[in-house]
Order: C-alpha cells, then structure tokens, then sequence
C-alpha cells in the first residue's frame, strides 16, 4: 500500500505542478494583457473564452469514460475492450467537433447582438470567436488521448505537454500585444498552442500504450451504450461546473457591461486558480479509487479520502487564507488601484465559497471512481442551476457583488451540508469522522496563519508585490508548525520512520 500511495502521490505532484504553471503564467500575463487591451476589450475576450466554452458541453462526457474504461480494462489485460471503447470515445468526438465548428460560426455572427459589446469591437469580436472555435474543435478531437494517459497514470507526461502548451502560448500572447494584434492575436496564439499540445497528446499516448488500437468506423452500438450509461452524468456535472464558473462573467457581460466583466474577472481568477489546482490533485485519485473498488478494500478507499483531503487542504488553505485576509492588496499590487475595491469584493466572496469546496475535491474523485457519478452530477447540477437563478435575481440589487453572492451560496449549503452527509454514506464513515477529524485538524491548522496573515495586513505596509510574496512565504512556517503541532503523533509514528529508512538505504548504498 505504502507503494502504491506513494505512486498516487507523484501523479497528484505532476498535476499540482502543472496546475502551478498555468497558475504563475496567469498571474504574470493578466496585468500585460489588462493593461494592453483596456478593460472594455478584455471584458470581450473572457466573453469570447466563457461563450465558446459552453459548445465544450458537447463533449457529453466522453473524456472521462476513456479514463474510467480504458484505465479499467488496461488494468486487467483487456487491449480490446481498451481499445473499442477509446475509438467509439474518439469516433463520437470527431462529430461532435464539426459541430463545434458550425454552432462556433453561429455564435460568431450573434456574438455582439447577444452581449453589450462596443460598436467599434463588434467585427473583430466576432472573428476572436470564430478561431476560439476552431481551437475548441481540434482540442475536443485530440483531448481524448489525454485520457488515454490518465488511465495510464502518466501525469508526468501529460505536465510535459501542459508545459510546452503555455511556453507557445505565453510566447503567442507577447508577440501579438507586442505587435497590436489584440483579440485576434491572442486567439491565435491560443490556436496555434492548441495544435501543438493536440499533436503531443497523440504521439505520447500511442506510445505509452502501443496496444491501443485506434479505428474511425462506426463502433458497435453496446460499446456505445456502455459509454452513455457511464458519461451522461458526467455530462450532466460538465454542464451544471459550465453554470458555476463560466456563467457569472456571462451574467455580468449580460446585464451590466464589457468593462465590468473585467472587474469580476479578476477577482473570480484567482478564486480559480486555486479551484484548479484542486482539482488536478484530486483527477489523479480516480483511477486509485477505481482500483480499490473493484478489488473491495474499502479501507484503502477510506485511507486515500484521508490523505487526499488533508493533503488538498493543506496546499490549498494557505492560498485562501492570504486571498480572504490580504486579497484587495493583493489585487492593487498585481493590477493596479483601480480594482482593489471591486475586484477585491468579488474574491472575498468568491473565495468563502471556496474555502469549504476544496475539502470535498477528494471525496468528489472517489464517486467518479467508484460508478457513484450520478450524485457527483446531481449535486453539481443543483448547484449551477441555484447559482444561475440567484445571480440573475440579485445582479439587479447588488451589481457585480450580487453575481457573487449568487455562486456563494448555493456553494456553501452543497459543501457544508450535503457532501459530508453523502462522504459518510458513501465511506462508511461518521459526519464527525469526515468534518471534524479529517476536515477540522487542517482548518484549526490554518487560524493562526489567517491571525498573522490580518496583522500583517493592518500593521505592516508593502508597495510591491515582491514584496508581498516575501511576507506570505515568512507567514507559511506559522502554519507549517501549527500543522506538526496537530498532526505530530502521525508525523512521529509514520513520517521519520520513512525517512530514516530512506537514510538508511542511501547509506548502504554509499558504502
């Protein structure tokens, strides 16, 4: 078991890394790319990125059941069965990608009569659509090789295509504001790292795993019907996660205006940064929790909820903690006064509502894992549809902030109240079990750091956001100790006797 947890740790390592990397070029290229577009045009751009995300839904879920089939039956030998669900998977995508590219052209041509897009914007508006589009085509097409690498459990491979994405992506976006290129050059740029990943996704997977074959026919109609069966609800969850994050900016484009959107934008990224790092740790517990389950170790199940729990919080809290205590000085030094306030508003909300969904990541993974999909999407669905309503109701009296509160609240009801009560039934645990002894430890770990992190914030002044970044990392052993505090009779009994016994190997080896 030690073995096989320590393998699981090194994919959740992979995917942190990069999520890391996708997190530190945001935080790096947004300020340029704000500051090159103007508010009004960056507003249109995450309008083009969220409008053309919802044709994404058309994937139906298919991604996820090349992982869960394929990680299944290569686990047991079964290249044929691997193999007929991956091309039925594959053969579903290429239809659905033409029509990603007609519904794309539509979208287009309605895009500024839709949203209150500046009259002067509304042609080149329309031509960023269409090739975001085109990029969301090829990827839809390609991506499902990416499962094939999860169900093979090579992270690390799939950080390295991440990791070469964002370099002609990051060198793309720097070229075109450089040059005035704007809308059109940055989604060009998003194209061509599109491709480029899309075409690593391919080669690595059919080497990773040579006995996949691939075909294009028609599949038979069972494989097809055993897809469905396991993708629905994970269509279902696509399109209610659709409703949560994507949904608000649209809201906002909607009701208010382009420019606004931007002001929304940047506190709800950095809320989202930290939800994706999240969520890759926990994507690289489904497969582990898929074979645990089949072989009936509800133990094992129970350990790897524990560890991963514990383990997303503890990376994850320290993040929050500076964003809810220290987040409107955080956004004056990254992109200027002007969106302290607004901004800052809408992360503070936006992260309460995080702060709890981080702990239910890992028991979320475990029902993907486990065929318990169908509540996984249920909750989600009633959560984006709570959150559509409330947002739509209280953007009229709140503006920006009542969007906000709109996805906060029906966040905060699933994740308090509904997941622990489902985590329980599901583990065999009690709700004390899962909120106060798996849950509670880290979060009492984090007070502390939260009572530093407010009297750093009132008592010490920062200019730069260097210098900020010095204060968080001085601020993180404050938690660090609080946590081997806690956790010191785990830490005594499990940890230094790993570590010795690593000591031990690399001197005898030496000698």
């Amino acid at each position: 078991m030690q073995l096989r947890f320590r393998h699981i740790a090194r994919n959740a390592l992979s995917s942190w890394l990069a999520t890391a990397a996708n997190m530190a070029v945001g935080f790096f290229l947004s300020p340029f790319i704000v500051h090159r577009l103007g508010n009004a045009a960056y507003g249109v751009w995450v309008l083009s990125i969220s409008s053309v995300n919802y044709l994404a839904l058309l994937d139906l879920g298919m991604r996820s059941s090349v992982l869960r089939f394929v990680s299944k039956d290569r686990a047991t030998g079964n290249h044929q069965g691997a193999s007929d669900s991956f091309s039925a998977a594959l053969w579903v995508r290429v239809q659905i990608s033409a029509a990603v590219l007609l519904l794309s052209g539509l979208l287009a041509v309605l895009f500024p009569v839709v949203f209150r897009i500046p009259p002067d914007m509304a042609h080149v508006s329309r031509i960023a659509v269409a090739i975001i589009g085109v990029s969301t085509s090829i990827a839809m097409c390609t991506g499902v090789f990416g499962g094939v690498l999860s169900a093979a459990n090579r992270y690390d491979v799939q950080t390295g295509v991440t990791l070469a994405q964002l370099v002609v992506r990051v060198s793309g976006v720097v070229l075109a504001l450089s040059r005035g290129w704007g809308l059109i050059g940055i989604a060009l740029a998003e194209l061509a790292a599109v491709i480029l990943g899309g075409s690593l996704l391919v080669v690595t997977s059919r080497r990773i795993y040579p006995e996949l074959r691939v075909r294009l026919s028609r599949p038979r109609t069972e494989v097809l019907r055993s897809l469905w069966s396991y993708s629905f609800y994970v269509f279902v969850q696509t399109v209610a996660l659709q409703l949560i994050y994507q949904t608000d900016n649209l809201v906002v484009g909607g009701f208010i205006s382009a420019s606004a959107v931007t002001f929304y934008a940047i506190g709800n990224s950095l809320c989202r940064y930290a939800d994706q790092f999240a969520g890759a740790m926990s994507m690289t517990f489904v497969p582990a929790a898929s074979t645990f389950n089949a072989s009936g170790d509800g133990a094992k199940l129970r350990n790897l909820y524990r560890i991963g729990t514990r383990s997303i919080l503890i990376f994850g809290l320290p993040i929050l903690v500076t964003l809810l205590t220290r987040g409107h000085t955080f956004i004056r030094l990254w992109m200027g006064a002007q969106y302290e306030h607004a901004s800052g508003l809408v992360l503070l909300i936006l992260a309460t509502a995080l702060m709890f969904g981080l702990a239910n990541n890992t028991a979320g993974a475990i029902s993907m894992g486990t065929d318990r999909h169908k509540f996984v999407a249920v909750c989600a669905f009633v959560e984006g549809v709570s959150n559509l309503t409330l947002s739509i109701i209280l953007v009229h009296y709140f503006g920006l902030y009542g969007v906000a509160l709109g996805t906060m609240i029906p966040s905060l009801i699933i994740h308090l109240v509904v997941w622990p009560g489902a985590t329980a039934k599901m583990l065999g645990l009690s709700r004390w079990q899962i909120m106060g002894r798996t849950w509670g430890a880290v979060y009492l770990s984090a007070v502390p750091f939260a009572v530093a992190s407010l009297l750093v914030e009132r008592h010490v002044a920062v200019h730069s956001i260097a210098g900020f970044f010095a204060q968080t990392v001085l601020l993180i052993p404050v938690f660090l100790l609080t946590l081997l505090l806690i956790f010191r009779a785990g830490f005594r009994d499990t940890v230094l006797p790993m570590v010795r016994s690593r000591l031990r190997g690399r001197a005898a080896v030496a000698a």
